[in-house]
């Protein structure tokens, strides 16, 4: 009897490729949306709310026909068409907030900052939760708080004389959007218990086109989006959102959390080598090192960070870009505060709301 093509997916190698290619994919987006908001190209200058309800509306769509197959865990409530909307908006300021910030900033900064909401959404935890870093974690979290934000940021001061310049300004504004992205997932973790992903994805997609599109029509935006625009609109909502979390959730099956965390940090590698490509920006040692800084700093917290104590079955998180969400099996080690009994996991999943935005 031959192998059906679910037995070749089933295959833990083809996981590793699938989150290396997501995380390509996601580091697309910083590279291609610098461009159309530095305001360097009047012709390819878009306004980032028009940007930001475009990717949305898009990637709804690009959903549409997923959650056609998914199975229905319960129905929507009031409680959980309130946090929908927090979802959608947390999502929407950090995604909006993120293109100011990168209209000033380089794709470099912006792919090394990319991690950001990882570490935001661990100190969140740990600030809910009242647990306290190990003596031996704090050292991988230093590194990690340094090689993001206060190196790049630091050097960014050193070249612009302690000035706190539209450069600075625009790192500052990325870092805060990775803040949001974190409320984002700390919120999405309600829905996650009791939606599939695909269908959460899809509705949030619309929720948040809804929230933009109000803006626009508030503060009367002109809708001004060239035909030469689209091609680069599409890609960044299509493959470099749409896709890269489809694959995303295909290596997450495959390969778990730690791993996972490892191999999709490497978004940061790849942003840069494409942001040097693609858009010719300097790359310096100092980028270099931050990055490494910050890879090996996830290395030696990565169970930390899949918020796992001891053996886990079974977890899954999606990170923003990106983009996060917890699956938990049974006999699945919780955090201190977080522990308790989970039973008859084996016919639904618990996944909190992938982030549709960039992160």
């Amino acid at each position: 009897m031959g192998m059906s093509v679910l037995d070749i997916v089933r295959k833990s190698h083809y996981g590793y490729y699938f989150i290396i290619l997501a995380a390509a994919l996601a580091a697309l987006i910083h590279v291609i949306c610098k461009p159309m908001l530095d305001g360097g190209n009047s012709q390819l200058e878009i306004n980032p709310i028009v940007m930001a309800f475009l990717i949305y509306f898009i990637c709804g769509i690009f959903f549409t026909p997923l959650v056609k197959k998914s199975q229905v865990v319960s129905r929507f409530t009031r409680k959980d068409v309130i946090f929908m909307m927090l979802i959608g908006l947390a999502e929407v300021s950090a995604l909006i907030t993120y293109f100011y910030g990168i209209s000033t900033s380089t794709a470099v900064n912006a792919s090394i900052f990319s991690n950001s909401e990882i570490i935001f959404s661990l100190v969140i935890a740990m600030m809910v939760f009242k647990e306290r870093l190990r003596i031996k974690e704090c050292i991988p979290f230093s590194m990690i708080i340094i090689g993001m934000m206060i190196i790049p940021i630091g050097n960014d001061l050193y070249q612009n004389d302690l000035n706190l310049g539209s450069l600075v300004t625009g790192d500052l504004l990325i870092i805060f959007s990775g803040l949001l992205y974190a409320v984002d997932i700390t919120l999405c973790k309600y829905i996650g218990e009791r939606f599939d992903v695909r269908k959460t994805v899809h509705i949030t997609s619309f929720v948040c086109a809804a929230i933009t599109i109000s803006i626009i029509i508030l503060f009367q935006i002109p809708m001004d989006v060239k035909l030469v625009q689209l091609p680069s609109i599409l890609i960044m909502s299509i493959i470099g959102t749409g896709m890269s979390t489809l694959f995303f959730l295909m290596g997450l099956k495959l390969i778990g959390a730690v791993r996972t965390i490892l191999l999709y940090s490497t978004m940061s590698m790849f942003g840069i080598l494409f942001s040097g490509l693609i858009l010719s920006e300097a790359i310096t040692s100092v980028d270099i090192f931050s990055t490494i800084l910050v890879f090996v700093g996830i290395f030696l917290l990565r169970n930390k960070l899949a918020g796992i104590e001891e053996s886990v079955v079974e977890t899954e998180i999606i990170n923003k870009t990106n983009t996060s969400y917890v699956i938990l099996a049974q006999k699945t080690k919780l955090l201190p505060g977080m522990k308790k009994s989970i039973s008859n996991m084996s016919t639904r999943e618990n996944a909190a709301l992938p982030n549709c935005g960039i992160g």
